[in-house]
């Protein structure tokens, strides 16, 4: 993604073309994240690693923070500080440096306004943000068609209250949301795009696998069983808020399109693991609404005196669970917590440069932007972690079945003349681990170099020649356990 902000400032076939594969160049998609891109590249430009993890921090950390502020408005710190600690395993389920963050932020802002609107303590006059906002987040992740949605669940808010004036003001104000959508580099497809990219995901990622299929392919997860029990204590507090309601006849207090929202990202992140972080995100406001309705009325002096507890005492332990963005699970007293990259993640790539290794390289999936980062332009890519930017046959016909059929491996080795073979060995997929094995087995190819991450495999050529004799590693070494 920084090569594509470095580029995307002069390049403008990076919009449209699969700019950094030698396999399929020319294969047309939407580089829907391509803002993003030019974001990440200009703070890494300046502040490196670290400062970019910072910004992903205070991202994060900004739409917890309004949503957590209107939650405290409706629940006292008592209340609402458990409440948080009960929603923090989800929120912080997906922590890593991705475009999808600043959607959080945005889908924030949206709510933020649009209740505080709706409770008529803040001038409409602020809702006119929503279309500039919308502009803006259309050309920086795909998830901008949730502020639609947000809008939309508001409407139906105002609809169900009968509000016709409110009604029609925020029908005015989705109207230009849909508008600003459309002001992007590829016009009205862009609108479109979100509901169509997954026709073209010839693979399939965890992270948008639903709960169910991932239990049944014994891929275990300890966010699965928090998942549940929010589900249904959720569900629990929505029948009794309800209840109440009904029973008081006071139904202007149930937050529906709150609600609404809440509903649709937890079907999502049932369908999805990846929506497990916006489902607790949407869900704090929502629960301490029916928590503070169901506990009675909540003073405006015991609102002021509980901010200072709870918010220090939450946006701490936000910080901390948060921080360590370095693409893991990692523990404070882990020596891989921290800013920026884990450690020796770049040894391979000084590995290849300092010998001079050339390709054509064959690369796998998960390891695809690691080269682009390191080897771009000198050298493109097999394929990359962007499944969206190849065809389904690609990694249906090709992709796949070399590494799980030698004679299809053969065929496209004969096509590419690969020379390198630069590996993210933790994949974990079938057909990556059987291939490695049959490459280690391989007379063909010799193992050269092996980390945590990566194993480099050079083929048995004249001009590998030097390398293997003096990095080949002994076939002892690896093992099916």
């Amino acid at each position: 993604m920084l090569n594509a902000g470095s580029l995307g400032l002069s390049r403008s076939d990076l919009l449209h073309t699969n700019f950094y594969s030698y396999t399929e160049p020319d294969f047309p998609f939407i580089n829907h994240h391509w803002g993003a891109g030019i974001i990440f590249y200009l703070i890494f430009s300046v502040f490196g690693w670290a400062g970019l993890s910072l910004f992903h921090t205070l991202i994060f950390v900004s739409a917890f923070a309004l949503l957590f502020l209107l939650a405290s408005k409706k629940l006292s710190a008592i209340y609402l500080v458990p409440l948080t600690l009960l929603l923090l395993p989800l929120i912080a389920d997906r922590t890593e440096i991705r475009p999808e963050t600043i959607s959080y932020l945005f889908i924030a802002v949206f709510i933020y306004l649009l209740i505080r609107f709706g409770e008529k303590s803040l001038d409409k006059k602020y809702l006119y943000l929503l279309p500039i906002i919308t502009l803006l987040w259309a050309n920086i992740h795909i998830y901008f068609v949730f502020g639609l949605f947000v809008i939309g669940a508001f409407i139906l808010e105002k609809i169900i209250h009968k509000d016709w004036q409110n009604t029609k003001f925020l029908f005015a104000i989705l109207g230009s949301s849909v508008v600003a959508s459309c002001v992007t580099p590829f016009g009205p497809k862009a609108l479109f795009y979100p509901f169509a990219i997954f026709q073209n995901y010839g693979y399939k990622l965890v992270e948008n696998q639903s709960i169910s299929f991932l239990e049944n392919i014994n891929f275990f997860s300890p966010t699965f069983i928090w998942w549940k029990i929010i589900a249904v204590l959720a569900i629990l507090l929505t029948i009794l808020a309800l209840w109440k309601s009904v029973k008081s006849r006071a139904f202007d207090t149930f937050p529906i399109a709150p609600g609404i929202i809440a509903l649709t990202f937890g079907i999502l992140s049932y369908t999805g693991i990846r929506n497990f972080t916006i489902f607790g995100l949407v869900l704090l406001p929502y629960l301490a609404y029916l928590l503070g309705s169901l506990l009675g009325s909540y003073s405006e002096k015991a609102f002021r005196s509980d901010m200072v507890t709870a918010g220090s005492v939450v946006i701490s332990l936000v910080l901390l669970t948060i921080i360590p963005i370095r693409f893991s699970q990692n523990m404070p007293w882990s020596p891989s917590w921290g800013l920026g990259l884990l450690p020796n993640v770049n040894t391979s790539a000084e590995f290849v440069e300092t010998n001079n290794i050339k390709g054509p390289i064959f690369s796998n999936y998960d390891i695809g932007g690691y080269l682009i980062y390191h080897k771009f332009p000198k050298e493109k890519v097999f394929v990359d972690n962007r499944p969206e930017a190849y065809s389904v046959s690609f990694f249906k016909e090709t992709y796949v079945p070399m590494q799980e059929k030698n004679e299809v491996w053969s065929r496209e080795l004969e096509k590419y003349d690969f020379n390198t073979i630069w590996f993210y060995r933790l994949d974990y997929t079938p057909w990556s681990q059987e291939f490695l094995i049959a490459r280690v087995q391989d007379p063909e190819w010799a193992p050269v170099y092996v980390d945590n991450y990566v194993i480099i495999f050079l083929k048995r050529n004249e001009k590998n020649s030097f390398l293997i004799n003096k990095f080949e590693l002994p076939r002892s070494l690896f093992s099916r356990g």
